[in-house]
């Protein structure tokens, strides 16, 4: 094809019309109020997805005619857009378009709201393992999406091939190396808006002047981050995901009880007893449901009550991970006044009222307070009003599984 003024590049344009207007880049920064850094990124091809109001204002600066405005807007919108889509390890594959998860719309209306407010550049979304973390960040992504075409990087764990750039920089060893990876970055992304979602592609938090030089250097990305603890980095919203409401989690095992062909009538007591012994979560009643394809509703509750740990791995395990071994890995990560709390209130399954948690963990009100909000933002304690005071309770998986640890160490101790 015959390369003319028609189908030039927008890095060539923008070249030709500065040296056309005789301006220098810094000149040209100065009258479009567009950086030097970002001006020069144009020029050389390195920001390759420029937003509208940039287009606009390189325009206003050059004083283009209506034939030259017309050409560089539509060599910016040739830009490809198709790496930078929703999907799990950065895949091109369209947003999803399913329904809002049970139980979640209100949720999903919040964090869009939190990711579109003014000053809102980073959200880490916490909460108990299996509460749907990654479902909700695929809805509020997808929303986002569908709204406004915004494009999406989706990091997670298995997303080495598809970004690796974005995770040597924001989660390497920071040097030269990682700064390099950063550059490649944020030159991918410029000034364009989009969504960049980290999906816990890694155990540790991203290094926190990676990710503050990346929103410095990219004004249009968000960042939403799932996570089991917050990051605790600069301009962090924490946005807590609880479990599901009771009733909710009732109708979300119905659905998935008759999915596997296991009808629970209306009303059933079993169905809101094997709610509440899995803490109404998502992810648990996902997996626990999976073995009603051999076991019936009663015995499923009988294993329940003995001890539901087994039952956290799906019978299918292609279809999710041990919820259990994603438990251990929430508790393993605590600080010894975050472990000494834990045993008071598993010890406790009504609960207790702060003051008096911390003298039974031998804790200073304020060593007590701070474990207390770390183990509440990781979704392992709830907080919930009781009378004029709040008692703290930890979830029935937690006392489990640390209950079941304990099993497995005497085991291996008499087998010594």
């Amino acid at each position: 094809m015959e390369v003319t003024e028609e189908t030039r590049g927008f890095d060539h344009l923008v070249l030709r019309y500065r040296t056309r207007a005789g301006l220098t880049q810094q000149e040209l920064a100065d009258f479009s109020t567009i950086s030097v850094r970002a001006i020069r990124d144009l020029e050389h091809g390195r920001a390759q997805r420029p937003r509208r109001d940039t287009v606009r204002l390189l325009a206003d600066a050059l004083r283009l005619n209506e034939r030259d405005r017309a050409r560089l807007e539509a060599a910016a919108g040739r830009t490809a857009r198709t790496d930078l889509r929703v999907g799990p390890s950065g895949t091109a594959v369209p947003p999803p378009t399913g329904t809002v998860p049970i139980g979640r719309r209100d949720e999903a209306d919040a964090l869009t709201t939190d990711l579109g407010a003014a000053g809102r550049r980073i959200v880490t979304l916490t909460g108990a393992p299996g509460a749907g973390k990654t479902t909700l960040a695929m809805e509020v992504a997808g929303r986002l999406h569908r709204r406004s075409d915004l494009p999406v990087l989706w990091v997670d764990a298995s997303g080495a091939e598809a970004h690796p750039a974005i995770l040597e920089a924001l989660y390497g060893s920071w040097g030269r190396e990682s700064r390099e990876h950063l550059g490649a970055v944020t030159g991918s992304i410029g000034e364009e808006e989009a969504l960049l979602v980290l999906d816990s592609p890694r155990f540790s938090a991203p290094d926190a002047r990676a990710l503050a030089e990346l929103l410095s250097d990219c004004p249009g990305l968000r960042v939403l981050s799932t996570a089991h603890r917050p990051h605790r980095v600069p301009g962090e919203q924490v946005f807590l995901l609880d479990p599901l409401r009771p009733q909710d989690a009732v109708e979300l095992l119905r659905a998935l009880l008759a999915a596997a062909g296991a009808d629970v009538p209306d009303g059933d007591p079993a169905a809101a007893e094997i709610c509440a012994l899995l803490d109404h979560l998502p992810g648990a009643l996902h997996a626990v449901s999976s073995w009603a394809a051999v076991y019936g509703t009663a015995t499923l509750l009988g294993s329940l009550r003995e001890n539901p740990v087994p039952l956290l791995a799906p019978l299918d395990l292609g279809r999710g991970g041990d919820l259990a071994a994603a438990v251990r890995f929430s508790l393993a990560d605590r600080d010894p006044h975050e472990e000494a709390v834990l045993e008071v209130l598993c010890a406790a399954p009504g609960g207790e009222q702060a003051d008096a948690l911390a003298r039974r963990a031998g804790l200073g009100l304020t060593d007590c307070g701070r474990a207390l909000m770390s183990l509440v933002s990781a979704g392992l304690v709830r907080r919930l009003p009781h009378g004029p005071s709040s008692r703290f309770h930890t979830l029935h998986l937690v006392r489990a599984v640390r209950g079941s640890q304990g099993r497995a160490d005497d085991r291996r101790e008499m087998a010594l």
